[in-house]
Order: C-alpha cells, then sequence, then structure tokens
C-alpha cells in the first residue's frame, strides 16, 4: 500500500511543470506583448519629449516679452560685421528673464567689441569677456531649455554647447543670381541689402538680424499672430557651422531662415548650395545652410511674436505662405495656416 501510494504521488507530481512546447508558447506570447506594446510606449515618450520642446519655446516667448517690457525692443541678434568678431546672441540677451541672471551678470558685456583690428575666425570666441569666473568659457555651457529632448545630437560637440532654436532673419534677400529658383515655384529675391546684416531694419525681413537691428512690437505690422519670431533649428554638422547658442546671428544655432522650406536641408551634402543648386552663387550658401529643420517628423515647431507655439507642417505652401509667416512687414496677406 506505502509503494503504490507512492507511485501516485510521483505519478501527480511529475504532471506538474511545464513542457518545452508550452515554455516556448509563452515566451512567444510575451514576445509578441512586447512587439505591440514598445511603439506605442516610444510614441508616448515622442510625445513627451514634443510637448517639452514646446514648452521651451512657450518659456523664450515669455522672456522675449519681459525683454521688451524692460527695454521696449526685442533682443538684437547679435553684432557681427567685418571689422569686429561676433556678439552675444540674442538668446543670451534674454538670460536674466529665464532665472539666469547670475550667469548673465558674469559676462562683460561692455567688453564684447573691442576696439581692434580685424580678428582671425579662430581667435573670435575666446576673447576675456566670453570667460566666466571659473575658468570655463562662456560657449560651453549648456542650459535645459536650449535644446529640443527630440534632438538626437549631444549638448556639447567640440567643446561648444548646441542649440534647438533659431531667432527668424525671415525670408531675407540673398545675394542670388537673379531668377535663380532652388525651390520649386520660389525665386530667390537678389537685393542690396547686406542680406541680413543690416542694422537698419527696415532692410530686414524678420525679426532678427545680424548686425544689430532692434525691432518692436510696432514694427509687427503684419501681425504678431501671423509673424515668426523663433523656430526649430538642429545642430550644425559641417566646419562652418562652428558655433554656439550664445554666439550672434550668422550661426546655425542662432537664426533660421524661412527662404528655405522646413526639414529641407537636414544633412551637410543637402545643405551645401554650391552642389545642390549650381544657379545660385556661393554668397547665398550660409542662408540656404539656416533653413529651419527640426529632428520631428513632418514639421517643427515655431514660435510667434504673440507668444503662441504652432506646429507647422513640412507641406506648408512655401512661396505664399511659409515665407510670409517670415516677414514681418511685408504686407502680404496670410489665410489659415
Amino acid at each position: 500500500m506505502h509503494l503504490k501510494s507512492f507511485g501516485r504521488l510521483s505519478t501527480r507530481n511529475s504532471r506538474t511543470g511545464f513542457t518545452l512546447i508550452e515554455l516556448l508558447v509563452v515566451i512567444a506570447i510575451i514576445a509578441i506583448l512586447i512587439a505591440l506594446l514598445l511603439p506605442a510606449v516610444q510614441q508616448a515618450r515622442e510625445a513627451a519629449r514634443r510637448t517639452q520642446c514646446k514648452n521651451n519655446l512657450k518659456q523664450y516667448g515669455l522672456a522675449l516679452h519681459n525683454y521688451h517690457d524692460t527695454n521696449r525692443m526685442f533682443p538684437i541678434g547679435g553684432t557681427r560685421d567685418r571689422d569686429a568678431p561676433p556678439g552675444v546672441s540674442w538668446q543670451v540677451r534674454v538670460l536674466p528673464f529665464v532665472d539666469q541672471a547670475p550667469l548673465y551678470n558674469e559676462l562683460d558685456m561692455a567688453g564684447q567689441l573691442p576696439a581692434t583690428s580685424y580678428l582671425a575666425p579662430a581667435n573670435r570666441y575666446d576673447l576675456p569677456y566670453q570667460i566666466l569666473s571659473n575658468g570655463r568659457q562662456f560657449r560651453q555651457v549648456t542650459l535645459p531649455f536650449v535644446m529640443c529632448p527630440s534632438e538626437p545630437s549631444s549638448a556639447v560637440v567640440s567643446d561648444w554647447a548646441q542649440a534647438s532654436y533659431g531667432g527668424s532673419v525671415g525670408s531675407q534677400p540673398t545675394s542670388a543670381n537673379a531668377g535663380c529658383m532652388p525651390f520649386s515655384g520660389v525665386s530667390l529675391l537678389p537685393g542690396g541689402t547686406n542680406f541680413g546684416s543690416s542694422s537698419d531694419k527696415s532692410l530686414i525681413s524678420g525679426m532678427i538680424s545680424r548686425n544689430g537691428a532692434a525691432i518692436s512690437i510696432a514694427d509687427v505690422t503684419d501681425g504678431t499672430s501671423n509673424t515668426i519670431h523663433v523656430g526649430e533649428v538642429t545642430p550644425g554638422c559641417a566646419p562652418a557651422d562652428r558655433s554656439s547658442w550664445s554666439h550672434s546671428v550668422g550661426s546655425p544655432n542662432a537664426e533660421g531662415h524661412t527662404l528655405v522650406p522646413i526639414n529641407d536641408f537636414t544633412t551637410c551634402p543637402g545643405r551645401n548650395a554650391n552642389t545642390r543648386f549650381p544657379a545660385c552663387t556661393a554668397q547665398s550658401n550660409w542662408q540656404f545652410m539656416h533653413g529651419f529643420r527640426s529632428p520631428h517628423t513632418g514639421g517643427a515647431h515655431f514660435l510667434f511674436v504673440d507668444g503662441t507655439v504652432r506646429f507647422l507642417s513640412e507641406n506648408i505652401d512655401h512661396a505664399n505662405v511659409y515665407q510670409a509667416l517670415g516677414g514681418r512687414a511685408d504686407g502680404r496677406v496670410v489665410g489659415d495656416f
């Protein structure tokens, strides 16, 4: 009796485990569930990153308007000309309005344009006024709100702190050959207006220039809700892109143009106007390189002068709408967008 009971017990216990086939089925089911859930998780994460990216622009919007309330104008894009090194960017000038006054106060703003002869490019970014009390160069400083969380690039590249947002120079006339049409249905506007570098605001299409044009809300005659102030950019990737968010307009980390369609130039080879558009002159190359672009699929976020942030599709009407949104006083009527 004892042996028979032991036999039944052993038989019963031997049937409680998983067979190899059952184990493989369970593993396959788990793998399928993970495969189904992973895209949803990734989409949720990207949605959160895009929301933060949008909030960064809103923070800039508040800072720009607080700056305007204090100074009766928006911050200038920079102080750049042929005989002096680039000054600080508009992003530096709003630091006191984004709780970064201590950092701003470390800069010797009076020394940003020394009365010296022309400096070689390699020496323009190591001036004493850009060295902090801890010995660190200002261009190496990273701040959380200057980078979009969706941006895959490092926040610092070769000792240069990068940025995801640039002020709008608008659809500025270039030095391109007359009749040059690099984009479908869009003919570039040649003009003798220093191509975005003038300190005369009447010659500037957008909200900032490369040479210190001071623009106020009163100058936005097309309407603050129809004028782009800041948009997304991706960090530079070419040797000529060596720059930081702290440097003046003229660098891909400080500005963007509506001259170029959204997300059109996202790679260095694609951003070379000399090879991509041989009918256009090389002098217009810097403006081609600095079109608004983002790591997001389908478009980019833009801050308008009224403080609103909108995601504009890369399929927006480039000739009749997008370029008009870049100009603050061109008188062009913009419908729904």
